[in-house]
């Protein structure tokens, strides 16, 4: 039965069950970091969240280091714009970029022309 929900959750998101399992992880760890004011800044990831092979929605295009913390962003935003289209989150990472602009974007994972990438438009 577990098997059988899985595949039918991933199937929502459009995504296969191990990424979908692998995506839940890096979420997790996120959110434990930042629950526990642990560093997510200039830090790599213990785990690898999965790549996509295919996917059904808009996703990132550039190479990107998964490990980072901006390719959890991603996730972020691929699970909202499904759940919640008319999200704004492009909007409020703006804002709080320009209230912080000396964050290190770059130290993030954030590639350079990462506003372009079909996930962000």
């Amino acid at each position: 039965k577990a098997d059988k929900i899985r595949k039918r959750i991933s199937h929502y998101f459009g995504l296969q069950p191990i990424v979908l399992e692998s995506w839940i992880t890096s979420l997790t760890l996120l959110r434990n970091a930042c629950c526990h004011h642990s560093r997510v800044w200039n830090k790599v990831s213990s785990i690898m969240p999965v790549t996509p092979r295919r996917i059904a929605h808009s996703w990132i295009t550039m190479p990107t280091n998964p490990q980072r913390v901006y390719f959890t962003i991603c996730i972020i935003k691929y699970f909202l714009d499904i759940i919640s289209p008319n999200n704004d989150m492009l909007d409020k990472m703006n804002r709080l970029f320009a209230t912080f602009p000396e964050v290190d974007k770059a130290a993030l994972g954030f590639p350079s022309g990462w506003e372009n990438e079909p996930l962000w438009q």
